[in-house]
């Protein structure tokens, strides 16, 4: 009888010990799967000392692990992301001139020094399309700010800007009119020509007919406008101009 009661009592303690071991092995096991799952958020919670308890903080050190990659790997995505937006929006600009004086050069009888000058518009606008793709990539994917600045004729820029829209233009039957007084600036010539012509661009989906781009010389420095006589936008739009890829109508 008492070999029964000593056998029952060790079932019981076995038991007991069994549950307290694999009680804490199945709460790992199911926030290992609700990670897998892709619940990064998982952690377990416990204030024992032994080595449930070690493998509970070891546990939580890997998760916390395993959380900051799928982060560092979802920033990365989200560049790579960025930069293809960002490149197939800024690829239309330069291709816009360089199709506008193929097509003058196919379309027209050009004498040979306007032949030259619309040959030259397309080498330049190809040449800063290459510039410019590695500068967009070290600004989306390498987040990098601090491109050199050079010095340069603000007024010659303004009129490359011009000049290199200007097929386009004629061909939307937009009147543009530049006004640039001389002064030497110190800019990222492809960044700042590509801010230029993007809002030229934005002046043309704004439904304009005229656009007015000017360089003028004040105790600040050179300040450079673009204004056109479109439809404009609401006052509580203009807060969040500067978003990246933020359009007022969606359907653009």
């Amino acid at each position: 009888k008492s070999y029964v009661i000593a056998m029952g009592l060790g079932m019981v303690l076995l038991g007991s010990l069994a549950l307290l071991v694999t009680g804490p092995l199945k709460r790992v096991s199911g926030a290992a799967y609700r990670i897998a799952r892709g619940e990064y958020g998982e952690r377990l919670t416990t204030k024992r000392k032994d080595e449930i308890g070690e493998l509970a903080q070891s546990f939580n050190q890997m998760a916390d692990a395993v959380e900051e990659k799928i982060e560092a790997l979802s920033r990365a995505a989200r560049a790579r992301e960025d930069f293809v937006a960002d490149f197939a929006h800024e690829l239309k600009t330069p291709l816009t001139s360089i199709i506008g004086y193929a097509d003058m050069i196919y379309q027209r009888e050009l004498s040979r020094e306007a032949v030259r000058d619309a040959s030259w518009y397309i080498w330049n606008e190809g040449m800063r399309l290459e510039a410019l793709s590695l500068k967009l990539m070290d600004l989306t994917v390498l987040g990098r700010q601090d491109f050199p600045l050079q010095e340069m004729a603000g007024d010659q820029l303004l009129k490359d800007v011009a000049e290199g829209l200007s097929p386009f233009f004629q061909e939307k039957g937009i009147d543009l009119a530049l006004q640039a007084e001389a002064a030497y600036i110190r800019a990222d010539y492809d960044l700042l020509k590509t801010l230029l012509i993007n809002l030229m661009d934005n002046s043309v989906k704004a439904g304009c007919g005229r656009i007015e781009i000017s360089g003028r010389v004040t105790e600040a420095g050179y300040r450079i406008a673009v204004a056109d006589d479109g439809c404009g936008m609401e006052q509580e739009e203009l807060s969040r101009i500067t978003e990246a890829f933020y359009m007022v109508d969606k359907a653009r």
